[in-house]
């Protein structure tokens, strides 16, 4: 494989300057071009901005910042600038006339070997090859702004890219701590192919009539399908606002792929009008009047989501269909490319793939449009009975030892389990599935004789941040009352459970977090961590038990404390209060676990579960009823106006304002 040392960047502007200062950082020397010392001098104060930042909030030493600035040289010549380059990073404008004749002028000069990477968002990598003289060293990427921290990059193989090229372009990506996925040259690649679907699709089902505004279909995909933010609000939001963008982009679908695929009509209506987002002061929202508009999360109760959900997915199955990229790689791209809390070919397989091609049949059949002809990879996977996780396979897999947001990990010599709960980006957050996923591993904990005791703990910097907002965004009862009767089932499975089960709490456990821990039978928490039960901040209250386990642990003044003021719980407070068993230091946290963990697995195994349901049923002898109490409380609040306002504020980072209603 080609190996790479000299790094070139033609263009010393935002991307073209980040992403040369990226590469310096990772250890290559790195020549930046441009064709005029203005900018040039641009491209030098953005870097001095991105590494001064760093330096002032103490990320980064004076003497490593002068480090990686001795591997930048700024230039001006062309031919010197890429006469002996391994690595040719083209960061141009997106305009593909340019792009052409940069290629052109760079691969007269360079190494005909040289690797030459076009980056762009959305512009065809075939066509900008024709532009060099060796089109199959021209490889596609796409750095995610600001690269530095946005670690995705899409690396695309053009028509005529050798594979040598990508695999040199893949392996400096991950020297250069990028997390990479690929795909073939298709229009819009791969995480913008996708989201601007649904971005399109919300604008369509609001024209169409299927939606009544554009705060109840952004309400619910922000809090029902749990994504960051609605699809009017990142439009208008995002850097600013992308209208303009998303427009051009659509209109180069319509060609690429189908005139259906186009501008929706409230899109075309905003940029024909100039309303290109909040840095307009209008997009699709009104923000000339410093307007907040925040979406509330109950506007979203009366729409489903599949609406917009369906043909997204179906988008990602053509991917597939055409054999671009892989199932993992959508869901990775999605998960890093737009901070989507799970892969949305994991989400397909939770509400059913018959689901999505059941609307997909409907919207064709309404509209008869070719961007609703449904996808043959949905379509057989119906007829094969592959229908998500309600038949054990989908996209994924979902049998025995396949999991979404657990990990397992037996060691069959000290027989300890230890259980993680793995959703780190969205602080361990609950749902139905991840709680389904617990039970699932504690299954297997049961009944295999390699294991004693079994240790729950988080990934990330988190144990536990409690229920998953989306549980609440359905705005029913129901919905809420099944939700918070699953927790108390497994939280009572664990008290019952025939092994020892440890709380290695190393980090904030928050809420269903903390109810979590205070159903296992020994709690260690990490120095640094905190327990606290927030619900009443957000008009809500606990629903896991924590109103009985914690009364039956510390009694009723303090139980009171901890629901009511929902002050977090510092760790010598909770081992004060009996809360935890143990505390350990930052360093002693893992060895205190382990050795806790080992201890328990060498004990007697029927004398350990005896005592177990002793302990249990000798002093739980009420607290069904307190369960039956709380998930009757707790369910009744999921329509309250106030819990809408505290989990519409705790997403927009203010405080609440409740009104008792």
């Amino acid at each position: 494989m080609k190996e790479i040392k000299k790094f070139v960047v033609l263009g010393a502007g935002a991307m073209g300057a980040q992403i040369g200062a990226l590469a310096a950082e990772s250890g290559f020397e790195v020549k930046i071009r441009d064709v005029e010392d203005k900018y040039i001098q641009r491209g030098k104060g953005i870097i001095d901005n991105v590494f001064g930042r760093l330096v002032k909030r103490g990320s980064m030493t004076e003497e490593r910042r002068q480090e990686i600035m001795s591997r930048i040289t700024f230039l001006l010549d062309l031919k010197e600038a890429v006469k002996d380059a391994d690595f040719i990073m083209e960061a141009v404008p997106e305009i593909l006339d340019l792009k052409q004749k940069v290629l052109k002028e760079a691969t007269s000069y360079c190494p005909p070997d040289a690797v030459i990477a076009t980056n762009t968002s959305s512009l065809s990598i075939s066509e900008v090859a024709k532009g060099a003289a060796h089109p199959e060293w021209v490889v596609g990427t796409h750095y995610f702004n600001p690269p530095r921290i946005m670690s995705l990059l899409e690396i695309i193989k053009g028509e005529k890219t050798c594979d040598e090229a990508v695999a040199a372009a893949v392996q400096l990506a991950k020297k250069m701590g990028r997390d990479v996925v690929n795909i073939k040259d298709v229009p819009g690649f791969l995480v913008n192919r996708v989201w601007l679907i649904m971005a399109n699709e919300s604008d369509w089902a609001l024209s169409q009539g299927e939606g009544q505004s554009m705060l109840q279909i952004d309400s619910a995909i922000k809090y029902k399908l749990g994504l960051p933010l609605g699809m009017f609000e990142i439009s208008d939001t995002l850097e600013g606002g992308v209208v303009e963008t998303i427009h051009h982009i659509m209109e180069y679908f319509a060609k690429a792929l189908d005139p259906s695929y186009g501008p929706a009509p409230l899109l075309d209506k905003a940029y024909k009008a100039g309303r290109y987002g909040k840095k307009t002061k209008g997009g699709y929202f009104d923000w000339d009047a410093g307007q907040a508009n925040e979406i509330p999360m109950n506007a979203g109760a009366d729409f489903d989501p599949i609406r917009v959900l369906a043909p997204t997915v179906n988008e990602a199955a053509v991917l597939l269909e055409q054999g671009a990229t892989t199932i993992e790689e959508i869901d990775k791209g999605m998960i890093l490319g737009c901070n989507y809390p799970r892969g949305i070919l994991r989400m397909a397989d939770s509400v059913g793939i018959d689901k999505v091609v059941a609307e997909m049949n409907r919207l064709k059949a309404k509209y008869n449009v070719n961007r609703y002809n449904c996808s043959s990879v949905l379509t057989k996977m119906v007829e094969q009975g592959k229908l998500g996780r309600k038949t054990g396979e989908g996209f994924y897999s979902y049998g025995p030892g396949k999991y979404e947001f657990v990990k397992l990990d037996i060691d069959s010599q000290t027989k300890v389990a230890k259980l993680t709960l793995n959703r780190p980006a969205r602080a361990n957050a609950l749902n139905f599935d991840f709680l389904a996923e617990i039970n699932k591993a504690l299954d297997v904990c049961e009944v295999s004789p390699d294991v004693q005791c079994v240790v729950v703990t988080g990934a990330g910097n988190n144990f536990c941040g409690g229920a998953d907002v989306s549980v609440f965004a359905a705005g029913r009862v129901d919905v809420l009352a099944d939700f918070s009767q699953k927790g108390q089932d497994l939280f009572t499975r664990f008290e019952t459970f025939p092994k020892v089960i440890i709380g290695a709490i190393n980090g904030p456990a928050m809420g269903g977090g903390f109810e979590m821990a205070l159903a296992c039978d020994i709690r260690i928490m990490h120095q640094k961590a905190i327990l606290r039960l927030p619900e009443l901040t957000l008009g809500l209250m606990p629903g896991f038990g924590g109103t009985q386990r914690l009364i039956r642990l510390v009694g009723a003044a303090r139980a009171s404390e901890a629901v009511l003021l929902s002050d977090p719980i510092a760790p010598d407070k909770a081992l004060d209060w009996g809360i935890v068993n143990y505390v350990a230091a930052p360093d002693k946290f893992e060895a205190m676990v382990n050795d806790t963990a080992k201890k328990l697995a060498s004990g007697a195994p029927l004398a350990q579960k005896t005592a177990k349901a002793a302990l249990y049923y000798g002093s739980q002898a009420d607290q069904k009823t307190g369960l039956f109490v709380e998930t009757a409380a707790m369910s009744g609040l999921v329509n309250t106006k106030d819990l809408s306002e505290g989990l519409t504020s705790m997403t927009y980072r203010r405080p609440p304002k409740f009104k008792g209603e």
